[in-house]
């Protein structure tokens, strides 16, 4: 992958990325939902249906940033998946790190640069509707435990 192929960013006071621009975006379809992707590497918008419709947003909606981070390198390793009522961690080595917030409906995934564009769409794509849906099917609960709801606005 040449320099190019990503947006670049490089702050030394952003040492977790989360200010990292992803100037390109899309609305997708699935079946349980609308899809906002924002991503700074075209390699990573995924091959789903385009939401082409100019009617209202349903409620079902997810936002996913897809963040390439040209420091992780490395392949996909065997995904160890951590659970709470708000949130669902997965991490698959160094090569990518993604995170679901069920409260916010929001989707954030880091990859590095050696996670190709077909394993991007044949596993990880898959991986990520999956993980939507479930979100979607499975909202948090005010009775679920870690539940606080002086944050549940927040």
């Amino acid at each position: 992958m040449s320099a190019l192929d990503f947006v670049r960013y490089e702050d030394p006071l952003d040492i977790l990325l989360r200010f990292t621009p992803t100037p390109l975006r899309a609305r997708f379809r699935i079946p349980a939902a609308t899809l906002f992707v924002e991503t700074n590497d075209f390699s990573l918008l995924p091959a789903l249906p385009l939401e082409t419709s100019s009617r209202r947003i349903p409620p079902a909606s997810l936002n996913w940033k897809l963040v390439r981070d040209p420091d992780a390198r490395g392949l996909l390793q065997n995904p160890v998946m951590q659970l709470t009522p708000q949130l669902t961690v997965v991490a698959m080595g160094v090569a990518c790190l993604l995170a679901v917030d069920h409260e916010r409906r929001e989707l954030l995934c880091f990859l590095g640069p050696d996670v190709d564009p077909h394993t991007f769409q044949e596993f990880l794509v898959p991986l990520l509707c999956r993980l939507s849906t479930q979100s979607l099917e499975n909202p948090p609960s005010e009775s679920a435990p870690g539940f606080n709801e002086d944050r549940a606005d927040a």
